[in-house]
């Protein structure tokens, strides 16, 4: 007897869930290595025999789904992007945190056409408590793929998904970490007239720049006789029609409100604050920390980036350890 085209999916969805026990197993050995979601993605397509999987990570605003990695057809660029609850069944499950199977997506108007070959999907939530990690997006050309009776099994894969991601960002907090160490040894190493001031700041704002944001970094220094802060150095991801020795007035933009006040001033999104003035293109978030001694301020480290809310309070607590060791450069001469 010839088997239809549904006979077949429905055996290959069986057989896939047989081989899950296995296909976490290795799963969970991939935990460590490069291309870790690659992997994730490649076995999780194999165990479940789907036609492409990927998964969907939260941008820094918390409002889009960013394409992170991907199996199948949609191993392409540019990276799929969904406005969270506005933009397909991912963004309705990163909105509301429940998983979703939809037999036939054309039928579904939440459904954000990547693959016109796609008939069903599922997708989960990959949950830290109430906290998103990411969603697992997993596709089929087959309608009615993904079963109900599927979700226990599938819920479990996601569960084994957060841990793996929760585990991968340790290690990279801790490789953050010993790398902002080594730039603020490299700084203190440089300190107490070893080095020319212009050296020492530019080394700083290099190692700022790689470690926090990765757009630009600047060091300032106030000139209290003539009212103005005077740039120092700076390092840039992208070429710049801006000189070292450019003077600004103070209480002129973020940097010159951080002088002012002598506290550290950090922009989530500068579009929304009046006092931010752009020099830089390309700009969402701004730091300014305030290089003092006792009470006395004597510039701005400065650091910026392309992404909303990307200084968390651990890259400030390194930003201000670095202008802690800038200081004592200030006590002499400055070549500009």
């Amino acid at each position: 007897m010839k088997i239809g085209v549904m006979g077949r999916a429905v055996r290959k969805r069986l057989e896939a869930m047989n081989r899950l026990p296995e296909m976490i197993r290795r799963l969970r050995a991939a935990s460590n290595g490069e291309s870790f979601l690659g992997r994730m993605c490649a076995l999780v397509k194999e165990g479940l025999g789907a036609d492409e999987v990927a998964v969907l990570l939260p941008d820094p605003s918390g409002r889009e789904m960013v394409e992170h990695e991907a199996a199948g057809d949609r191993r392409r660029t540019p990276r799929v992007r969904l406005r969270v609850r506005e933009e397909g069944i991912v963004g309705w499950v990163a909105a509301h945190r429940l998983p979703q199977l939809v037999a036939d997506v054309r039928q579904d108007r939440r459904y954000f056409k990547v693959n016109p070959a796609t008939r069903s999907e599922a997708v989960l939530p990959i949950l830290e408590g109430d906290r998103l990690l990411g969603v697992l997006d997993i596709e089929s050309r087959h309608p009615g793929y993904f079963q109900r009776k599927d979700l226990p099994v599938l819920e479990f894969l996601a569960v084994q998904l957060g841990i793996a991601l929760r585990l991968e960002r340790r290690e990279e907090e801790v490789r953050e970490w010993k790398e902002r160490m080594g730039a603020v040894q490299n700084i203190l190493r440089l300190g107490g007239g070893v080095v020319p001031a212009s050296v020492m700041f530019q080394r700083a704002v290099d190692s700022v720049r790689l470690t926090c944001g990765g757009h630009y970094a600047a060091v300032f220094e106030g000139d209290y006789d003539r009212g103005e802060l005077v740039l120092r150095a700076q390092s840039s991801a992208f070429p710049l029609d801006l000189a070292v020795g450019t003077r600004i007035r103070f209480r002129t933009g973020l940097v010159g409100k951080a002088f002012e006040l002598g506290e550290t001033v950090n922009v989530r999104d500068v579009r929304r604050d009046p006092m931010y003035v752009e020099r830089i293109p390309g700009v969402l978030s701004e730091v300014c920390v305030p290089i003092r001694v006792g009470d006395r301020c004597l510039g701005i480290l400065d650091a910026q980036a392309q992404t909303v809310g990307e200084f968390t309070p651990d890259e400030v607590m390194f930003l201000e350890t670095i202008a802690r060791a800038l200081a004592p450069a200030f006590r002499t001469p400055v070549e500009v």
